[in-house]
């Protein structure tokens, strides 16, 4: 990872001039407000009219919740999938797992592999960040899964700490020309005059699926314009290791214990807020599913029970930041529903 950005910047060197004066002549073509800065720099104030906190984006304190033992569940269980959705359920498999004696085993991999190898059956629990029938290549590919909602997550894009104070705030607009080679300085933007690195998930990543339909509106990355990390915990480490990036990760990974690594920044005036959320304004969040292939087995119902339980909903969800379900209002949660999507299996 660190050898492939080192080449990037290095190669960025080389055309740092061009760069500049490209980038002049692009604030000025694309009419970006500036005001003059000490030393000849320009800046945006819309890059700075929001900003946001790590503590602004925590949802409760939250605690360790106490699972109690499952009638008639034993043996093992596998699930794999969303990067975003891991932390909550390995943390909640783990208490389940102390008070039955069971083992489950939970990885990450991105919400297409989730659903591809619930699928399949390669595992008994898809986690996806999306709904299956949005990771379709053929109609009617996931019609077998069965859908479990168990979490709301808000998603942030985040800069390396450098460039905090300098940009707080970015337009869908800008987002997009970031993302698709477009803007490749800061000061194309009215910012500072720094190369821009960007880190991206794979096309698997139901993050970026999200990230895609929701923010840039459909429009796709131009490929090989970004770095690729696997899950949202290295691409949270490859913002804070690289000066000038900018990513995406879900607000449990600026929230947490290394909540000053890393800065999140506003869309288009916006905070992934459940009250931003709710008031329709801000876009980059998704519902959390656990996928079974037909309806869940005694041991993942049992599980997913537990998941949706108080024990789980007031602790480990709040301390991990997510958001209950029921905290989002119904036309925002309506939204982001596909047409058609089968209802949840009921698991009471």
């Amino acid at each position: 990872m660190l050898d492939r950005i080192s080449a990037i910047r290095s190669h960025g060197s080389k055309v740092a001039l061009g760069a500049v004066v490209a980038a002049s002549l692009l604030v000025a073509a694309c009419g970006v407000p500036t005001t003059s800065t000490p030393g000849g720099a320009s800046a945006n104030p819309s890059l700075t009219a929001c900003a946001v906190t790590a503590d602004q984006l925590v949802t409760g304190t939250g605690g360790t919740g106490t699972a109690t033992k499952a009638s008639g569940i034993s043996g093992k269980l596998t699930v794999d999938g969303s990067s975003a959705l891991q932390p909550l359920v390995q943390a909640a498999a783990a208490e389940f797992d102390q008070a039955n004696g069971t083992q489950t085993s939970v990885s990450a991999g991105g919400s297409g592999k989730g659903l591809a190898d619930a699928a399949s059956g390669a595992v008994q629990i898809g986690m996806s960040d999306v709904f299956a029938s949005e990771k379709e290549t053929t109609p009617g590919q996931y019609s077998a899964l069965v859908d479990h909602q168990v979490a709301v997550v808000a998603f942030t894009l985040v800069v390396s700490n450098d460039l905090k104070g300098h940009v707080g705030n970015l337009t869908s607009d800008q987002i997009n020309k970031i993302f698709t080679g477009q803007y490749t300085n800061w000061s194309q933007l009215g910012g500072p005059n720094e190369l821009i690195s960007v880190v991206n998930r794979p096309t698997t990543s139901g993050t970026r699926s999200t990230f895609d339909k929701w923010v840039l509106n459909g429009t796709k990355e131009t490929a090989g314009a970004t770095l690729t990390e696997d899950n949202t915990g290295a691409v949270a480490t490859a913002v804070k290791s690289t000066p000038s990036s900018i990513g995406y990760v879900s607000v449990g990974f600026v929230t947490g214990p290394n909540k000053n690594d890393i800065t999140p920044i506003c869309i288009d005036g916006a905070k992934a807020t459940a009250a931003d959320i709710s008031a329709g304004s801000y876009k980059f969040w998704g519902i959390e599913h656990m996928y079974t292939k037909g309806p869940a087995n005694p041991y993942a119902k049992a599980l997913m029970q537990y998941i949706l339980s108080d024990q789980v909903q007031k602790n480990d969800l709040l301390r991990l930041s997510y958001i209950p379900i029921g905290s989002v209002a119904a036309s925002a949660i309506t939204a982001h529903t596909p047409s058609g999507a089968p209802a949840p299996e009921s698991l009471s």
